[in-house]
């Protein structure tokens, strides 16, 4: 793959960054020059500041302190530690939410989420707008001039804890945003289907987002489109806030924001609103107390690689704004154990590996009041030295070798993409007939892929996806995409024709972009491009044994539901199923199309689904490792870099191996690397200690 034609905005650094989140209001200010010295002791060069700090600014309406922050930017400007400043949307202060109930958020029923938490309003309201505009600007007049704030976090978190909105102003909103998009009541009516149960809308006021129903169910059409709007809701608060701020930017200060949650379109919102996303990083909530990590398969703290390949697919080279450092907990949830020693080291080079060029930890140090007084930071209540501080001076002094050795900005490599897009994440978080299916189907190539040591990236369609970008790919795999319109049809075929391969599952192509099933034969579009038609289909209900198919002799699981196939227009038949009343049916069929090929299998995919796919089409692991354990993960970045004594460019690869378990495991190089992390040349059998990383660099010429 050419990594020179990612055009993606990253985060552009030219060393690996350690940073932290640090709440100047919650410590006297006599502590503040003293942990901000103690965090350059242990490699700490960024604090994230004022993201709930509303009330320091304006602590009553149009009564302004904006220099609240000034004497610790001082400190901060004095002792050489950068700043990102924050707008501090994410919790309106009290005398605004009682003044103005019209900014709070509401649940189906139309009751009001009232201040005492955080995320409580909406996006729609106008008086939240202009009070949220209002501030943000002076904020950015004052603060964008400080020499040391490198960049702007919006908001905190856009729709964690509340992903739905159901306040007036939304509803008022919704109902414009429908009426933009569809023009008339008729065409609305038709493209949402509303003959059924006696849904026909006579009058633009009609129109609501979901509301408090029967059984809790609404129109699944008017739910997508739902889904739709709170997207482009987020988008453009984050929008007003952003241009609130570009004025006054300098050329090197960035914005962004932190998390990935639902209902937001964020390949939308980087281009054209942030320079690049940075993520939330929590892999101890695989050993809550929610959690089961001795279920056979867990991936424990490693199923966090998952959401780091769906940060890539937003920014190639991104930002951790919070990596965890301690236990989590709040007052009432949420409760996990203290990472084990070396488990904070292997968390931070897992992000760094997946493609990370900033690390900041959240929290310095334990908030000692509130409702997270259980989600531990580096410091302990005590703010006495801890192994956690001790971990982080290794990590540090081994950042600064990944630095002197130029990752900082290689690009995580991968032949290999998962394909999603928001139109069947958002309809299959309602359906309930696909969208568990491509969860786990999802999860079953994500094992495999993981067990096998390859690497893979999440691939989202946007608008100006091409058949040319997709190329960037051997193999890509869209497992249940029910919505699959002409347009993604015919990109797909022009892919295909250049020599790509696509993998179909069941379930796909029956739908169109507004979610109804049109009268066409399955699996639409899909079809042409597997040379497949679906003569029956069914789930697996639990009377049922586990569905098989046997291709080339070799016995593969078909799980959860199934598309029973006939061959059309070229198709080739590789697989019939074993099972069930369509013993001997055909389960997988294949279509050449150019220099490539399409597959549809008619069921889901599991592990060992996945795992056969792997095997057929021989899809490849790393290279240079000849044996590497299943309970290893290996992630490649690379960057082409030029020599300096002769000029010439030459590709360096870093290829990290990290051991997920307390045990010591051993790998098995073919060639000799040198491990950036600890100085030394390594061949032949590697011995990884529990909780161990290597990072091993070659280069290619």
């Amino acid at each position: 793959m050419d990594i020179s034609k990612q055009k993606n905005k990253c985060w552009n650094l030219d060393q690996i960054t350690l940073g932290t989140c640090y709440y100047p209001e919650h410590w006297d200010s006599s502590l503040w020059r003293d942990d901000l010295i103690r965090m350059k002791e242990h490699g700490i060069q960024v604090v994230r500041i004022a993201e709930f700090a509303w009330n320091k600014f304006e602590p009553r309406e149009g009564e302004f302190t904006i220099g609240w922050f000034d004497p610790f930017m001082k400190i901060a400007e004095e002792e050489g530690i950068s700043v990102i400043f924050c707008t501090p949307t994410a919790t309106p202060p009290a005398w605004l939410t009682e003044k103005y109930p019209e900014v709070l958020n509401a649940d189906a029923q139309g009751l009001l989420y009232r201040h005492g938490l955080r995320r409580h309003y909406n996006y729609t309201s106008p008086k939240y707008w202009e009070l949220s505009r209002r501030l943000i600007h002076k904020l950015a007049v004052h603060y964008c001039s400080y020499s040391n704030v490198i960049g702007w976090q919006l908001d905190n978190e856009i729709n964690c804890e509340m992903a739905e909105f159901h306040a007036e102003s939304d509803h008022k909103a919704f109902r414009d945003y429908m009426r933009m998009k569809f023009e008339t009541l008729d065409n609305l009516n038709e493209k949402m289907g509303t003959t059924f149960w006696n849904q026909t809308y006579t009058d633009w006021e009609e129109i609501h987002l979901r509301r408090h129903t029967v059984g809790g169910f609404n129109n699944p059409h008017m739910e997508l489109e739902g889904k739709r709007f709170i997207s482009y809701a987020a988008y453009a608060f984050l929008k007003m806030q952003a241009e609130a701020i570009r004025p006054y930017l300098k050329e090197d200060q960035f914005i962004t924001t932190n998390g990935i949650f639902p209902n937001v379109d964020y390949q939308r919102l980087v281009p054209e609103v942030l320079d690049f996303i940075t993520y939330d990083n929590y892999p101890d909530f695989a050993y809550g107390m929610d959690a089961n990590p001795r279920q056979e398969g867990n991936l424990k703290d490693r199923n966090s690689s998952f959401n780091l390949a769906r940060v890539r697919s937003i920014s190639p080279v991104f930002g951790i704004m919070e990596q965890q450092s301690g236990p989590g907990g709040w007052t009432g949830r949420i409760l996990q154990p203290m990472p084990k020693p070396g488990q904070m080291r292997l968390w931070t080079m897992q992000a760094i590996a997946h493609g990370a060029d900033y690390i900041g930890y959240f929290r310095w140090r334990t908030c000692g009041y509130g409702t997270e007084i259980y989600w531990h930071g580096l410091n302990d209540y005590s703010n006495e030295p801890n192994r956690r501080l001790e971990e982080l001076k290794t990590i540090h002094e081994e950042t600064v070798r990944l630095s002197d050795a130029g990752l900082a900005g290689a690009r995580y490599q991968a032949n290999y993409a998962i394909l999603r897009d928001y139109d069947n994440d958002w309809d299959g978080a309602e359906d309930k007939m696909y969208g568990p299916l491509a969860d786990k189907s999802m999860d079953g190539w994500f094992r495999a892929f993981q067990h096998n040591h390859i690497p893979f990236d999440f691939y989202y369609w946007r608008d100006e996806t091409t058949a040319e970008e997709l190329g960037q790919y051997e193999i890509l795999i869209y497992p249940h995409p029910a919505i699959l319109t002409r347009e993604r049809a015919d990109i797909l075929m022009e892919y295909m024709k250049n020599g790509g391969t696509v993998i179909f599952g069941s379930r796909t192509g029956y739908k169109d972009e507004y979610g109804r099933c049109p009268m066409r034969p399955m699996p639409g579009f899909a079809g042409e491009l597997c040379g497949v038609r679906v003569k029956d289909y069914t789930l697996l209900g639990p009377d049922d044994d586990m569905e098989y198919v046997s291709w080339e002799g070799d016995r593969m699981e078909a799980p959860w539901f199934n598309d029973v196939l006939e061959q059309k227009d070229g198709g080739e038949i590789l697989a019939v199923f074993q099972n069930n009343y369509y013993d001997g049916e055909p389960a997988l069929i294949r279509k050449q199309n150019g220099k490539g090929w399409g597959y549809y299998f008619g069921g889901g995919f599991s592990e060992d689904t996945a795992n056969g796919f792997i095997q057929k089409l021989g899809m490849k692991p790393v290279r240079g490792v000849s044996h590497v354990p299943a309970e290893v993960e290996a992630a490649l970045r690379s960057k082409t870099v030029m020599i300096q004594t002769d000029g010439t460019e030459v590709v360096r690869n870093y290829l990290f191996l990290l051991n997920y378990t307390k045990e010591e495991k051993t790998v098995e190089l073919e060639n000799k690397f040198e491990d950036v992390l600890s100085g030394e040349t390594l061949t032949g059998q590697v011995k990884l200690p529990g909780y161990g990383v290597v990072c091993l660099m070659e280069e290619e010429r």
